[in-house]
Formats: C-alpha cells, structure tokens, sequence
C-alpha cells in the first residue's frame, strides 16, 4: 500500500532494461544542481554539491525501495552525521515509519529524557514534499514509574497517549532535539501495526515497481524544493539574519536564515540576545542546506552549549581557526555557507547580528566581556563533542 508515483510514462515491468534507464536518466540529470546554479562560484562549494547529490540518494533508497511499509513499519534513522539534507538541526536525531489511517499502531519503550521528544504525522510521504502536510504533532506524553512510554496512533481519538493519522497513506516523523549531549538519553522504542501477524509477505514485482516509481518522484520534487528555500538566504542582507517559517519545518520553530563569507584571515562576529525558549541552537551549513561536519568540529551551538556573556548576549565568532572565543563556530575551512539559527517556543523573535573583521583584529573588536577558553580546555569540548554522538544512536 503505497502513494500513487508522479512519475510519468513509468516503465510498466522488468522484461527490459526501461525502468533501470528511466532511474539512470533521473540521476543524471540531478547535475543541474551543481552546475546550472549560478550562486556556486568556486570549486569547493561545487565539490560539496556533488557528494550532496550523493547524499539525496542515499537517503532516498531506504525510504522508498526499502520493504518497510505500513503494514509492517520500522523506524529508520533518516537524517544523520553521514546523510544531510534539508537543514537537519545538529541537536536532533529524526527517525521515521510509513503509516496508513486503515490501520493502529502502537509505539512503546523507554522514553528517555532529550530535551524535546516530538511525534508528527503527516500525509503522503516525504517524497511528495508538496502534498506532505501536517496531520497531527504531539510532545507532551505520560509515562509510567520507569520512564516507559507508550503511544497510540490511530485515525480515531484514543485514550492517554494519542496522535492522530492521515485518511490514508501517510509518514511519521519522530524528533528528540538533545540540549546536553552528554548526558541527555536517547529514547529505545519500537513501532508495530496492532494485529500484525508474521511473517510478513515476501515483496512483489509490482510493488518494487511502485517503490521504483517513488524513488524518481524523490529525486524530481526534493532537490527542487530545497533550492528554493536555500537560495532564499541571499536574500538575507549580510550583517544580520532574516526569519521565516519553513511550510515543511516544524510550526512551533522559527527558523533564522542568512549567508557568511570569510575569508582565510578573517573573522565574523554574530551578536544575538537568545530569547527565553524551550529550546534555540545556531549552526552552519553548506551552500546545499547540509549541517556542517558538527561530530567532528564546533560547526553549532545550543542554549546549553552556548556561553552568554553577563548581559545575556551571545558573541560567537565564524573562523576558519580557534578564536579563543569559547562560542566559535568553526568554518571546517569553506569560506562560503549558510547561518541557521531556530528558536522553539520562544517568547520574541531577536534577530542576530554579523560584523566581518579581520581575524588579527579579534581582540580589539569582540566585547571584553566575551568568554574565553584556551587550547586544552578547547579539546576537552570537541572530544565529548565526538564522544556523546554515538550516544543518542538506538537503531
């Protein structure tokens, strides 16, 4: 049971090589991506847009060949160190299932403690992104003396712990944004459809047709959608950032968006007094809407990571070197990309501030008041850093 494919003139069988071609063709021409867009300028940026193509691939395969359906769904860890896309949060660790309103399902197990634990459900799938609206969001959840959840998922309203599904086929998306990296557990739960009886039946032609058909639609519809809201932070002007809502974000997000540019011995200055949140975190990305290598370096940071100076505000540097600045943002060398930054039930909407200096110059422009750390205590970071991402892995 599965949408019905976009996909035109879709090959109806295996009896030739057609369908394999048809794939072929639509992988190919994904190179417009790199080379037609006239905002990549230099030979780095283009490089990361091939291995981002490479990514939309890779991340597609499994959430459209794969033989996880709705009558047998698994969780599967779609957005992570190795697959970026669509501006995943460093902070975050998105799992999602295929669902469908004829049926009940049931998730249970240890809830954990991240910051924020979110069940979405939406309709259609994820390949269809323009059809893939919100059904139902749901945060709040009791738990028992173990910290043991369990969550139904139905068409009709549930006692205790309920999210609503689609009329039909539909997805859900389940987030844990962690605030304390290191200490913060993941959630261990499982997905099953109430009355499932296995084993499950084995695919069929027709279906990994289907799924072939699913599979093009992904590689169609998501490169472009995502170019027009990553192109949309040129239009930020260059000392600070604009907000808006992403119509396939998450609504109780804002979402602040805008563009760097540093050179080797340069710096940027961003200035914001973070509002009171349930949540906020500030990363960079590539030109692609790609999180930054973040296991690997301190391409982000949150409001638990983050160090305000005493009136409140956030002075974090952009460099391609330590700063000293203890709120730096490490560039990993590209001297082009993207500023995030997001504010999740916040109380107001500050817009944060860049100033471009020289790098030799740090000392005199950042504030006397801006925390500092020296080379040891900077290794001490980024090793927990490392250390804590394997942690939220459950799958």
């Amino acid at each position: 049971m599965l949408p019905k494919t976009k996909a035109d003139n879709l090959p109806t069988g295996f009896a030739d090589p057609e369908i394999w071609l048809t794939i072929s063709q639509e992988i190919a021409a994904l190179q417009k991506w790199v080379w037609e867009d006239p905002l990549i300028k230099d030979e780095h940026t283009r490089a990361e847009g091939v291995r981002y193509l490479t990514r939309l691939i890779a991340g597609a395969l499994p959430m459209t060949l794969d033989t996880s359906s709705v009558e047998y769904p698994q969780f599967f860890h779609f957005l992570s160190t190795r697959i970026h896309y669509g501006l995943p949060a460093t902070d975050c660790f998105y799992v999602w299932a295929p669902v469908h309103g004829d049926y009940t399902y049931k998730i249970r197990g240890f809830k954990g403690d991240a910051r924020v634990f979110d069940i979405e459900t939406r309709n259609n799938h994820f390949a269809h992104i323009a059809d893939w609206t919100v059904v139902d969001r749901k945060s709040d959840f009791e738990t028992d003396e173990n910290n043991e959840v369990e969550i139904i998922l139905s068409r009709h309203e549930q006692p205790g712990n309920w999210v609503k599904l689609p009329e039909g086929y539909g997805n859900i998306i389940f987030r844990q944004y962690f605030y304390d990296w290191e200490n913060e557990a993941a959630a261990n739960v499982t997905i099953e459809r109430v009355g499932a009886e296995y084993p499950a039946p084995g695919i069929t032609a027709e279906e990994i047709r289907e799924r072939c058909g699913l599979f093009i639609d992904w590689l169609k519809m998501l490169p472009n959608r995502f170019a027009e809201v990553y192109r949309s932070y040129y239009d930020a002007p260059q000392d600070r950032l604009i907000f808006d809502s992403i119509d396939f974000g998450w609504a109780d997000l804002r979402y602040g968006k805008g563009t760097y540019e540093c050179g080797p011995d340069e710096a940027i200055i961003m200035e914001v007094t973070p509002p009171k949140a349930h949540y906020w975190s500030t990363q960079l990305c590539s030109h692609f809407w790609e999180a930054r290598d973040y296991h690997q370096r301190q391409s982000s940071l949150n409001g638990h990571q983050a160090t305000l100076d005493k009136d409140g505000v956030l002075r974090a540097v952009i460099a391609h070197k330590d700063p000293g600045a203890a709120n730096w943002l490490d560039t990993g060398g590209h001297e082009r990309g993207l500023i995030s930054i997001r504010y999740y039930k916040a109380d107001g909407t500050p817009v944060p501030t860049l100033r471009k200096v020289k790098f030799a110059d740090l000392s005199k422009e950042l504030d006397p008041a801006t925390p500092m750390i020296g080379p040891e205590e900077r290794q001490k970071v980024l090793l927990a850093r490392a250390r804590s991402i394997p942690k939220r892995n459950f799958d």
